[in-house]
């Protein structure tokens, strides 16, 4: 009978366990790649943590700029409310200048009325008509209504630019000045009276155009 050895199989089996010097051990290659991974991921937080302060600072940025635009619309509004309160002051003041000088117009044209009746009629009243006198004496009563008329001066800077035509027309304390609206007696010849009327004429023209002056220095302030 025949032996057959069994090869490799009593070999294993006497095989002598490894020492701890072949227990296979980490290449020495590798330590360096896990030491660059970590110093990597070291980099990248940083860089992490830099670029989140970085949009912090613009965020704060951002937001101090927001603020600056706010206050400057803010400033530009108040700027605007303080003109229009200013121009409405104007505009107010110019409206009372306005309506006095309108009544001056009125009250003139009326005393003018009175003086055109006498020297338009004809045959010419007598001196001592009582249709003359009574013209004379409504002429003398608006005269006084008219003296004590007090029209207010525009506002500044509208007033300097009307200052010489007001002076003309207006004593300081607003009142017409007397030689815009001459005196008249009941004896006063028909010549005295068309002189006169002639003259309310030039004064009723004068104060319009005070008028028209003082609304167009408005509109130019």
């Amino acid at each position: 009978m025949e032996i057959t050895t069994i090869q490799g199989s009593t070999a294993s089996m006497y095989q002598q366990p490894k020492s701890v010097d072949q227990v296979q051990q980490p290449q020495p290659e590798q330590q360096p790649i896990v030491a660059r991974e970590a110093e990597i991921g070291s980099s990248a937080a940083l860089q992490a943590y830099k670029q989140q302060g970085l949009e912090r600072s613009a965020v704060g940025d951002t937001v101090q700029i927001k603020s600056t635009v706010t206050l400057k619309n803010l400033d530009t509004v108040k700027a605007i409310e303080q003109m229009h309160a200013r121009l409405n002051d104007l505009v107010k003041g110019v409206r009372q200048t306005n309506e006095e000088l309108n009544r001056a117009v009125d009250q003139v044209s009326q005393m003018q009325g009175s003086l055109m009746t006498i020297v338009k009629n004809y045959p010419p009243y007598p001196i001592e008509s009582m249709e003359r006198r009574d013209l004379l004496m409504s002429y003398m009563s608006l005269r006084k209504e008219i003296e004590n008329l007090m029209v207010p001066a525009p506002p500044q800077p509208v007033y300097d630019k009307v200052k010489s035509m007001w002076a003309a027309m207006f004593a300081q304390n607003g009142q017409i000045q007397a030689s815009a609206v001459p005196p008249l007696e009941n004896g006063s010849s028909d010549k005295q009276v068309q002189a006169t009327s002639d003259l309310l004429g030039r004064t009723i023209q004068q104060l319009s155009d005070l008028s028209t002056d003082v609304t167009q220095a408005l509109v130019q302030s």
